[in-house]
């Protein structure tokens, strides 16, 4: 038993475009294979296969386009129902939005668009202006037209709801004022 179990090997890639040594590197990403030659050649190649997301739990019900089975997926932005055909089908739930129904919030900032809700990198969700990139303005929070008593701006958002009472701030930034409302 000299023989040893495991030997090591070492592999050397040369870069297609310049023909420089590729390098191990570590990105937001993962590992990935880039040009020793950088920044002059900038080419790269992942090392493992990223998939888009990752298989949870395959449903009952059956895909309305195409009949596959639907699956619960982990993605990049949370979990969410897609068909298990994909990337032939690219069928996804959404859910059904409740805030449509509701009034519409005008943006406090340029007075023009409205506030809508948005999903953020990690999944979360904020309100901004519909007129992004014009106007940048955003709140972490759902934004609710209820009138300031200090300085009269017109959009708030709930800071506490009891049975009785609820809790508002003022959107403005100079303003910041708290006060309660009664249901």
């Amino acid at each position: 038993m000299s023989e040893r179990l495991f030997q090591h090997t070492k592999q050397e890639e040369h870069c297609p475009v310049c023909n420089a040594l590729l390098q191990v590197k570590q990105g937001k990403k993962g590992l990935f294979l880039g040009c020793s030659a950088y920044p002059a050649c900038d080419y790269l190649r992942p090392l493992q296969s990223h998939s888009e997301s990752k298989i949870l739990k395959v449903l009952e019900q059956q895909c309305p386009e195409c009949q596959h089975p639907l699956v619960l997926k982990q993605g990049h932005f949370g979990m969410f129902i897609g068909c298990s055909n994909y990337p032939e089908c690219h069928f996804v739930v959404h859910d059904a939005p409740e805030e449509q129904a509701q009034e519409t919030v005008p943006c406090p900032e340029c007075q023009k668009g409205e506030l809508v809700a948005r999903r953020g990198r990690q999944g979360k969700v904020f309100y901004g202006c519909n007129r992004y990139p014009q106007c940048k303005f955003t709140l972490p929070s759902k934004p609710y037209l209820v009138a300031c008593p200090a300085c009269e701006s017109p959009v708030c958002t709930l800071k506490k709801e009891t049975e009785t009472h609820r809790t508002f701030q003022c959107v403005n930034k100079s303003c910041r004022h708290i006060f309660d409302s009664e249901i």
